[in-house]
């Protein structure tokens, strides 16, 4: 019987046979042979690395060989990812001025010797030596020695330090994340001066070789939840992923959900307060946003400026988000809800105004909504394809000129031209983007909602969707915490408190240190008046 499995698993067999006998014959890895040793031999070495880059297709890779004495070297890099001016001075020359050493039988010793006062790595396998040409280093291959020499002078352009474009500032630090990876350390390192900052490198794709960061503070982040992300980092590392273009997928329990699991951020203040909370930041590298973990709702809604801003100022701010936040979600479905099924809750002079502006529109309301609603998407999406000068403008305009024209052609009325934009300026104040995005999506179910069943089927949509956020729990977090399930807060969950009262860290991040604020002295209280002393 003829089986074509077994003939083609043959076939794959005699073929890695073939490649292993290649691979041990020449010296130059196959693709069953990643861990080849570095060679003694020189051109042995320089083979593999342009055999790997597609030398001489690829013109980056760099090969400069050099002489000393009898001994000969190559310095293999990649064009554009380095300071190539510096190679002279910082290698070249200090090798050339004690040639004599090099070449000598402690040649090994005598190298190590010179070349030690820079960012040096010793490389043994032929992977490594690779990995660090991509990571923008120079490797020196030495001819009679077993190993390599790989020293730092990666120079890929970056960004300055600018301002926050997304969350915009009112009061409080004005700097943002950028896409070195390095450099953002830096900056959470300059807010968070503890050496019990700690932070945990990984490497996840294959062609893309992205680094990605854990931070958290040591003795304050919950063990077990660092765990359960250094556990899946390590999967993710080992996993045959070609591209990663953002690591919140991956990582995300439930990647179909509505609801986000992480809170995205450019703000450094905002990341370094969270740390100090317990929470698990993630950084990766070319991408100007870290994540924040866990994220439940409360904190979706939280910007930093309400704790820069005095106590009952961030409260003002908080109530507004509020009710942005029930006003983007539910205006229309009860407008639809009133004017369909319930016109007794709407006062009289009010109804019949309604009532002479849906005279003559040809539709029903619920049709009139999702016009709106539609055009009003379109317009948003369209101000931010364009370019920044001319966005805002055409936003604004298009609006105005569009719910003109359509009330002038007897399409819409002008009371819904009022609800859609109240609406729209509510999902403005929401200041996460994912859960902007939520709300606008779920918004659409809410209408379809109102228009079968009325106040009824707003009311039953509801009660589901807040049984499904109570019980979503990405990270074994619940997403409503600490308010159901109940845990001890900080009281800083609907409205902030003043500093003095903010004593303990939320449990949502399941925290070992329990308190966030020792005072090691009593609050101090409000001086006294001068003029009436107390006797």
């Amino acid at each position: 019987m003829f089986r074509p499995w077994s003939v083609f698993r043959r076939h794959r067999e005699k073929q890695r046979t073939l490649e292993e006998a290649a691979a041990k014959r020449t010296g130059v890895p196959g693709p069953k042979c990643p861990k080849c040793p570095i060679s003694s031999k020189l051109k042995t070495n320089v083979a593999k690395v342009r055999e790997h880059f597609h030398s001489p297709q690829n013109v980056d890779l760099k090969v400069r060989h050099i002489t000393y004495g009898r001994r000969k070297a190559a310095i293999v890099y990649l064009e554009g990812t380095i300071e190539e001016s510096t190679i002279d001075e910082a290698v070249i020359r200090p090798l050339n001025e004690r040639v004599t050493a090099i070449t000598g039988k402690k040649a090994y010793t005598e190298i190590t010797t010179i070349l030690d006062s820079l960012h040096l790595d010793y490389v043994d396998e032929m992977e490594d030596a690779l990995r660090h040409i991509l990571d923008g280093h120079i490797v020196l291959f030495i001819d009679g020695i077993r190993r390599a020499f790989a020293i730092d002078f990666s120079f890929f352009p970056t960004r300055s330090v600018q301002e926050p474009k997304i969350e915009h500032v009112l009061k409080g630090p004005q700097e943002a994340f950028v896409e070195d990876l390095h450099q953002n350390l830096a900056i959470l390192r300059r807010y968070l001066r503890s050496p019990n900052l700690v932070h945990e490198s990984f490497r996840i794709g294959t062609e893309t070789r992205t680094e990605v960061a854990l931070l958290y503070l040591k003795g304050t982040a919950s063990e077990e939840f660092v765990d359960r992300f250094r556990r899946r980092l390590d999967e993710l590392a080992q996993a045959d992923f070609q591209r990663v273009v953002f690591i919140e997928e991956l990582l995300d329990p439930y990647p179909k959900s509505l609801l986000p699991s992480f809170l995205a951020t450019e703000r450094p203040d905002r990341a370094a307060f969270h740390l100090l909370e317990g929470h698990v930041v993630l950084i990766q590298e070319n991408f100007p946003f870290v994540l924040i973990a866990p994220a439940p709702q409360w904190n979706l809604l939280h910007t930093p400026d309400e704790h820069y801003q005095r106590w009952a100022y961030g409260n003002f701010l908080r109530g507004l988000r509020i009710s942005a936040f029930f006003l983007n979600l539910l205006a229309p479905a009860l407008y639809v809800a009133a004017v369909n099924y319930h016109p007794e809750t709407i006062p009289l002079d009010l109804l019949v105004s309604i009532a002479g502006s849906r005279e003559y529109v040809p539709y029903p309301t619920v049709v009139e909504v999702l016009l709106m609603e539609f055009s009003f998407e379109l317009i948003r999406e369209a101000s931010t394809r364009i370019p920044t000068q001319i966005g805002p403008t055409i936003g604004i305009v298009g609006a105005l000129i569009l719910g003109q024209a359509a009330v002038q052609a007897g399409l819409i009325s002008p009371i819904l031209v009022i609800v859609v934009a109240i609406t729209a300026l509510a999902s403005f104040a929401i200041p996460d983007q994912s859960l902007g995005f939520f709300l606008r999506i779920m918004r659409f179910f809410f209408i379809f909602a109102a228009a079968l069943f009325g106040f009824l089927g707003i009311a039953t949509l509801f009660a589901v969707l807040l049984a499904y956020m109570v019980s979503h729990e990405p990270f074994g977090v619940g997403h409503m915490a600490p308010v159901a399930p109940y845990l001890p807060s900080s009281k800083d969950t609907f409205f902030r408190r003043t500093f003095w009262e903010e004593t303990h860290n939320p449990e949502t991040a399941m925290p070992q240190a329990e308190l966030r604020l020792r005072l090691p002295f009593h609050r101090i209280p409000a001086r006294e008046n001068p003029r009436n002393p107390k006797p």
